[in-house]
């Protein structure tokens, strides 16, 4: 048990050398050993290195110690390919190889070989040069198993001390991807005369491909005097930081979009003008779901156009009328489409809610789906404020799930008017 108990803690050992040499000497007494190793050399090739003996032992990481050394001396002998062969140790006299016995190993006669399988391959080796115990007393299997034992743990030491960097280095760029996403939503402060706005924006694994944003239309009108404004709230299809990208780059083509001099703004426009930036050279594997809207306080006339996304609502206290007027296609799905503009006039208080498709598509336990009865349920029951709207949704999707987190990116928005 107290090979296996310090064999466990490998991973508190700095050096590995010198983690190996404490597991030899328990059965060896004061020892020499070297490592032999082929790893991703060419036939009969091979490197000698860490010596250590029991008052040297340089400081070599599991990594260090496990692969070839850059600086090291390449050796040539065909005994190499008949040692990846080696299922047990052996003593090898030095008459029997005399391409072994030479550098550091000149002033031995024989040395005790120890064949190292990892992945089912020898490409290493431990070398014993020399022990306190006497050589006919060695219990060679019972060495072996210990040797390879001590070996394979400084491997999974090595492998896991370079996942927990990858790991790190993945957790840390999400971060920054989400840092980012997050810096293309409506600042929490944006206030435009007329409304009020609410939304809920919630990625599955820190970063995801729902988009939502909102902006006056009309920055240069009095405050005091309700303004045009145009939103989009869009969803990329599937999740994580490929959907972060797209989302991203559906950001900066927004940013890019103005209409035609001389025609009118267009939600219809918007989707068509994305559309057509979206195709690249090569086929993308994407595709965006989008509902653009524009209204205009003056006339009340809510003016939308929808890209294959699910229907929003306008909810008149406990009326609800549904948007789904458009059947319009995804963005991304054919170069030339053109899509089209839907009216519907509003009255004073109603909320406009939109939402990306994680609402009506998650799951309770027994597999079903929220679906759109749901969630009409819970829209024409709640209070009319657009907070209250967005936040009864959430908790009724979390209800309905038993989970905080959605199998999807969750984006919920809610815009009463004023006007």
């Amino acid at each position: 048990m107290s090979y296996i108990s310090q064999i466990s803690h490998v991973e508190e050992n700095e050096n590995a050398l010198g983690f190996l040499q404490n597991i030899l000497q328990k059965e060896l007494g004061n020892c020499t050993v070297l490592m032999v190793n082929s790893l991703d050399l060419p036939s009969n090739q091979f490197q000698m290195s860490h010596y250590c003996n029991g008052s040297y032992c340089p400081l070599y990481s599991a990594d260090e110690l496990l692969n070839p050394q850059t600086k090291a001396r390449i050796f040539s002998g065909d005994f190499i390919e008949l040692w990846k062969a080696m299922i047990k140790p052996d003593l090898v006299q030095k008459e029997d190889c005399l391409e072994l016995f030479r550098d550091d190993l000149a002033a031995y006669d024989e040395v005790f070989v120890f064949p190292i399988l990892i992945d089912l391959k020898i490409e290493r080796w431990i070398l014993v040069l020399h022990a306190e115990h006497a050589s006919n007393t060695l219990d060679l299997p019972k060495l072996s198993m210990l040797i390879n034992f001590a070996v394979l743990s400084l491997v999974r030491s090595a492998e896991k001390k370079q996942l927990d960097e990858i790991t790190l280095w993945r957790d840390q760029e999400l971060k920054e991807i989400s840092r980012l996403q997050h810096l293309l939503l409506p600042d929490a402060s944006t206030t435009i005369p007329g409304i009020e706005v609410a939304f809920k924006y919630q990625v599955y694994k820190e970063a995801g491909g729902d988009y939502f944003d909102i902006s006056s239309l009309a920055e240069d009108r009095e405050s005091t005097t309700p303004h045009r404004f145009g939103s989009i709230i869009a969803d990329v299809t599937g999740h994580g930081p490929s959907a972060a990208v797209e989302a991203a780059m559906l950001d900066a083509i927004l940013r890019t979009y103005s209409p035609e001099e001389g025609t009118e703004e267009s939600p219809a426009g918007v989707l068509t003008y994305v559309n057509k930036h979206f195709f690249t050279r090569k086929t993308r594997g994407k595709f965006i779901t989008a509902i653009t809207f524009l209204y205009d306080p003056i006339l009340k006339r809510l003016r939308y156009g929808c890209a294959g996304h699910p229907s929003g609502f306008i909810k008149r206290g406990e009326q609800l009328i549904k948007l789904d007027q458009s059947n319009d296609i995804p963005i991304g799905v054919l170069t030339d489409y053109q899509w089209q503009d839907h009216d519907v006039y509003l009255q004073k208080h109603d909320i406009i809610f939109v939402y990306t498709d994680v609402v009506i598509e998650t799951r309770n336990a027994d597999g079903e789906e929220f679906g759109f009865e749901r969630l009409e349920q819970v829209l024409g029951a709640s209070e009319s404020c657009p907070h209250c709207v967005v936040n009864e949704v959430a908790d009724a999707l979390a209800k309905f799930s038993g989970k905080d987190e959605f199998c999807d990116d969750l984006t919920l928005c809610g815009i009463q008017i004023f006007s």
